[in-house]
């Protein structure tokens, strides 16, 4: 049930919102510090080290981790996993009143699910053999690959901290706790399926496959996560945690899917432009390069790839085939699916939900759309 006198989305109705920070997103924790700071300034760091210390251990620590992983957040990207965790919140109390009384609940746990993406993006880095992140020298450029991996690691298990400050009644943090355990089990079954999937050697009938189940474990995972914290900190029960789980791993794979296709047609990050198929990981382009073509267009597009950085060959290959096109068109009808299958769960479980907040999450789905492909 929606709120009654709520106008429904319309696709093509005026915004003036952007991806970026919202009001109700906005980190409870100095900017740039993402909390590192806080952990010196308000004694917390003595108790999570269980041990006396020194100054001389607390600027080792300094240099060694929380320096590096503010210099990495205080660059925070486009924080939709944070925006996320606001809207569905927002889903079923879109009373403004109601929202600040939960407004320090949402932002942490935004800023958990953050810094999990934060942790993800060094580990990924190393591992993909990536020089830059988000316009800057990745983090293991920066500071060497040793001290970027325990920063990444640390940035997997320091928002368990976080979200035990968030103030969740105890049957919600067990909630949050378990989903938060499954979601870094799945993310990383992902990255295992990134780097053991040799897709230029896959048969041309598994790659599509194993690339949708990387797309669904790593960013589909984060991303489900992000939208059933939202709920959790509503006090929706589990089937409905469950319902947005699944939206925003629907979500995720829309975002993953215009990702991939923002890398070959350099629209995101111009200097990592093909980078994807250069280093042969499984993406949503490769997918549709094998779904589209038969044995022996496939052939030309392994060559075509294998010539990079020489471009000549492949644009050639993707114009013919009209690839681009094909690659948006099914990142579409993703994103489509997601938010058909939440407004049809919605309905089904006879609940109130706001319909001006849905079409809040549609307009960040179609900004998703615009800002990555």
């Amino acid at each position: 049930m929606k709120h009654q006198g709520l106008t429904m989305y319309s696709r093509s109705a005026p915004t003036k919102r952007r991806i970026a920070s919202t009001a109700d997103d906005k980190p409870s924790r100095p900017a740039g510090g993402a909390g590192t700071e806080a952990l010196l300034a308000d004694g917390r760091l003595a108790d999570l080290l269980g041990i006396d210390h020194s100054a001389s251990v607390e600027s080792t620590l300094r240099a060694a981790l929380l320096d590096p992983v503010a210099s990495l957040t205080a660059n925070p990207g486009k924080r939709i996993r944070a925006q996320l965790v606001a809207m569905t919140y927002r889903l079923f109390h879109d009373d403004r009143a109601v929202v600040l009384t939960a407004a320090k609940q949402c932002r942490d746990c935004a800023e958990v699910v953050e810094l999990i993406h934060a942790g993800s993006l060094i580990v990924d880095d190393i591992e993909d053999g990536s020089a830059m992140r988000r316009g800057r020298p990745a983090l293991h450029v920066q500071h060497g690959m040793p001290l970027a991996l325990n920063a990444g690691n640390w940035l997997y298990f320091w928002p368990f901290e976080l979200l035990k400050e968030a103030g969740l009644a105890a049957e919600q943090l067990v909630s949050a706790y378990e989903r938060y355990n499954r979601t870094l089990l799945r993310a990383h079954f992902g990255q295992a399926l990134d780097l053991g999937a040799k897709v230029a050697q896959l048969p041309q009938q598994s790659v599509a496959e194993v690339c949708l189940a990387g797309m669904t474990l790593k960013t589909g995972a984060l991303m489900g996560f992000a939208a059933a914290l939202g709920g959790t900190v509503a006090g929706m029960a589990q089937p409905v945690q469950t319902l947005l789980e699944a939206f925003g791993v629907d979500l995720g794979v829309a975002l993953q899917m215009y990702d991939d296709l923002g890398n070959v047609i350099g629209k995101c990050d111009p200097q990592k432009r093909y980078e994807d198929l250069s280093l042969a990981r499984p993406s949503w382009v490769w997918a549709c390069a094998a779904n589209a073509s038969d044995a022996y267009g496939y052939e030309g597009f392994l060559d075509a790839v294998a010539k990079l950085p020489d471009v000549e060959l492949l644009e050639r290959w993707l114009g013919a085939r009209d690839l681009v096109r094909v690659t948006r068109a099914g990142a579409r009808q993703q994103l489509d699916r997601a938010y058909e299958r939440l407004e049809q769960g919605l309905d089904g479980a006879g609940i109130v939900w706001s319909a001006r907040t849905f079409g809040e999450l549609r307009q960040l789905g179609e900004e998703i759309a615009v800002a990555y492909g």
